[in-house]
């Protein structure tokens, strides 16, 4: 299983697999990789009533080392990626107030997946996998104000995922997977709040509630080699509230994804992805994101 997207401008954020990511390599198998991914972000900010158009767009450079092995003689993975992250923003929030997008290392996510049954036999696979998201990416509280323009969230956040991977014959397979990641409290965080003097309020402390996700996708094999899939992704929960505030800004999105990967050798391997929101509302959320990655296995 594979931490393939987070979307660390809102409060909450979503982890989505990829549709092979569900089957365990042999042991022994480590694995490094480089993506580039682009998300935007648009709609309308509430500030105080005050309704302003934004544009967000994230840049990242994700870096990744994985490493197969077996525990309790099941197979297992364990991986740690960096992302480096650069934030542009424009519409009527940045005429109107001072925004000041970042740039620079963002959190540190580190993970381990577990496949407590795997048939390779009858392509039938069964996996628990934990996240953890640590606070070492740049932040600074003046970048919250709207919305987390910070490569870092300055908070700890973890995640249990399970997911079930079957091949249907044909090189057609099924993944269908679940996942809730709950939130440390941050206390550098401004929102949407103004002061007295219609400037950015003073930090206060964000809360989140657990977010919940499912997906699942279909994929082919049409040679050896090559898949493509598509996959389907249901994000709900994720209320937040900053000092004690009315809880607001609940998840409530259906996503869908494509996807193609390319064995370039026994070693090399590229993949590209799209995704975007299902009759998306005015509010500012994501629009569309696209991941490109190169992966080596030795």
């Amino acid at each position: 299983m594979a931490l393939i997207t987070m979307l660390l401008a809102s409060p909450a954020s979503a982890l989505d697999l990829g549709p092979r990511d569900g089957v365990p390599p042999p042991a022994g198998i480590s694995g490094v990789s480089i993506e580039y991914s682009d998300r935007r972000f648009d709609g309308s900010l509430d500030i105080n009533g005050l309704s302003l158009g934004a544009t967000l767009d994230r840049e990242a450079v994700n870096l990744r080392w994985g490493h197969s092995l077996r525990l309790a003689g099941r197979p297992a993975y364990f991986y740690g990626e960096l992302p480096l992250v650069e934030y542009a923003a424009d519409g009527a929030v940045t005429d109107t107030f001072d925004i000041d997008p970042g740039s620079g290392p963002g959190d540190l996510a580190l993970a381990m997946a577990i496949w407590p049954y795997a048939d390779r036999d009858a392509s039938r696979y069964v996996g628990v996998a934990g996240y953890l998201l640590l606070p070492t990416g740049e932040y600074e509280a003046h970048r919250t104000f709207g919305a987390n323009l910070n490569p870092g969230n300055n908070r700890v956040a973890g995640i249990l995922q399970t997911g079930i991977h079957q091949g249907l014959g044909h090189g057609v397979a099924l993944s269908v997977a679940a996942d809730v990641m709950v939130f440390e409290d941050n206390d550098r965080y401004i929102g949407a709040r103004l002061d007295q003097t219609f400037q950015p309020a003073a930090p206060g402390r964000l809360e989140v509630r657990p977010y919940y996700t499912g997906q699942a996708s279909l994929s082919w094999q049409p040679m050896p080699g090559m898949t493509l899939a598509s996959s389907y992704y249901i994000d709900r929960g994720g209320e937040s509230r900053v000092d004690g505030g009315d809880w607001e800004s609940a998840v409530n999105r259906e996503r869908y994804g494509l996807l193609a990967q390319v064995a370039l050798s026994r070693q090399w391997m590229v993949s590209a992805s799209y995704k975007r929101p299902i009759n998306r509302g005015p509010d500012f959320g994501l629009e569309e994101a696209a991941q490109l990655r190169l992966i080596h296995w030795f």
